[in-house]
């Protein structure tokens, strides 16, 4: 699959189910763009009610780590 549209169509259309999201960070893997892929899997595994303690902690710092990246940034307007 070469269009990212369908898979963000189905993103959309099952907001609930973690699988589209992680077909798509497959997908972004696949094209080189790892950060992105490795954001929407831990934020995945954060999600999940079973993530608690040690683990949990170990996530959210790699999340935050990840969102500091530059091309996470939010740019602002003038």
């Amino acid at each position: 699959m070469h269009d990212r549209e369908p898979l963000l169509q189905t993103i959309l259309e099952q907001p609930e189910a973690d699988w589209p999201r992680l077909v798509y960070a497959d997908w972004l893997e696949e094209r080189g763009d790892s950060h992105h892929a490795e954001l929407i899997r831990t934020q995945c595994e954060l999600a999940h009610r079973g993530c608690r303690g040690e683990w949990r902690k170990s996530l959210k710092v790699r999340e935050r780590e990840l969102l500091r990246r530059p091309e996470f940034r939010v740019r602002r307007r003038p």
